[in-house]
């Protein structure tokens, strides 16, 4: 009988959005949410809380964003930073998101001004009419817009001053292009991963080989002992493949030490979804591929989850995992996606589907699942009554599968015996 692991329950996942300079590096990363892999429905916490979670509990994905001196950017609740609990993190690395509703409140000036002065970065969301005004704008080095200021708000000049300034929801150029000349230096959004085009570029020998282990293992009877064997002989692979299986996502009780052993545990559908991630993975080159394979992981496991969940279209989850996962690779790989799919084992429908056809029976799904990624919540909610999805439902599969893909890519290693 084919064995199927157990996730442990205390395994924490946090679901993270990236903050880019200008030139696609990493500032910081937003930590919108947490959560665990585990498969009982869980509520989906309130952002102001996000902050104490992170410092109570041991994340998969958080020590790899500590090791490469990224920020953090956290939600506290009043209590919690008059507690002064954000000093639990390296005050370097540590950014305090304030939101609006917080920001005149009585007793905040105080642990602000201690916070501030032991190196934590404070930021402030930008409310026309309240920020401008707040006391404890005199210690915010940041600025969180989640809409661009008016040209004419004689606020926004005074205010933006000497600080630093984070656009939030940055879909286009034109929109990264209007951020840049409200003054924002920091951006969040759907731009980033946008394909940039590289004329006559070629894939690496690289690339190639590890497109072509894909096409094999997408095979309607693909050979496994051929297949084992090839991903044996590939070291790099190998090891990565092999450090995921023996991480605590798992939670095998003995450690797999060759591939024939991990067909024999996990099956070979189970084997073949975590050798896609990988081998999507060791495509990518660079921060920003890195970055963009986390979100066509997020979406592939976000429309795995709504086809499983919601079966009454018909539609092959698989194939929606492979859509979703798939449909940043002209992003990843600098090359147009008329070219990227001649790669790929592709069925007709998904082709269509990321060439951006509007009349294709994916649309609707990709269309809700770039209003989450947007954050777009008028756009979000039509989406969901229109294809008679549950919100609450939804909105934490939206979650699990960022959680999940955090997990995927930096697993956690199991402790030394």
């Amino acid at each position: 009988m084919q064995k199927h692991p157990t996730p442990p329950a205390n395994l924490h996942l946090l679901a993270r959005t990236p903050i880019f300079t200008a030139g696609k590096t990493i500032w910081g990363y937003e930590i919108q949410t947490t959560t665990e892999l585990d498969a009982r429905p869980q509520a989906v916490p309130e952002q102001a809380n996000v902050g104490a979670a992170i410092i109570a509990g041991d994340y998969v994905g958080l020590r790899s964003i500590l090791a490469r001196n990224k920020k953090l950017v956290l939600s506290y609740t009043l209590t919690q930073l008059t507690s002064q609990m954000p000093h639990a993190l390296p005050a370097a690395l540590s950014a305090i998101l304030v939101p609006a509703t917080l920001q005149d409140q009585p007793g905040l000036v105080t642990a602000l001004q201690d916070l501030a002065a032991n190196g934590h970065t404070i930021v402030l969301e930008w409310q026309p009419g309240i920020t401008a005004h707040a006391p404890a704008l005199e210690y915010a080095s940041h600025l969180y817009l989640a809409t661009l200021p008016r040209a004419t708000d004689p606020d926004w000049t005074q205010t933006m001053h000497g600080r630093t300034c984070i656009a939030r929801a940055v879909n286009t150029k034109t929109e990264f292009e209007a951020a840049q000349a409200c003054g924002c230096t920091l951006f969040q959004g759907r731009y980033f991963k946008t394909a940039e085009i590289i004329p006559g570029k070629t894939l690496s020998t690289h690339q190639n080989s590890r497109l072509h282990i894909m096409r094999s293992i997408e095979a309607p009877d693909p050979d496994l002992d051929q297949l084992a064997q090839t991903i044996q002989s590939d070291v790099s692979l190998s090891y990565r493949l092999l450090t995921y299986l023996n991480s605590p996502s798992f939670g095998f009780a003995r450690k797999v030490e060759s591939i024939r052993q991990a067909l024999t545990l996990l099956g070979w559908n189970n084997l073949r979804r975590w050798l896609r991630a990988i081998l999507l993975a060791d495509i990518s080159q660079g921060e920003h591929q890195t970055e963009l394979m986390l979100f066509a992981l997020r979406r592939a496991k976000f429309l795995e989850q709504v086809i499983q969940a919601y079966d009454y279209w018909g539609f092959n989850p698989d194939e929606l995992f492979l859509l979703g996962m798939f449909s940043l690779l002209d992003a990843i790989l600098g090359i147009p996606m008329t070219e990227v799919i001649s790669y790929l084992p592709l069925t007709d429908g998904q082709k269509k589907a990321l060439l951006g056809d509007a009349t294709c029976e994916y649309a609707p799904l990709m269309r809700l699942l770039i209003a989450f990624e947007d954050d777009d919540h008028a756009v979000r909610t039509k989406a969901l009554l229109d294809l008679s999805l549950n919100q609450q439902q939804v909105e934490s599969m939206y979650y699990e599968a960022s959680a999940w893909a955090v997990a995927v890519l930096e697993p956690v290693q199991t402790p030394a015996a």
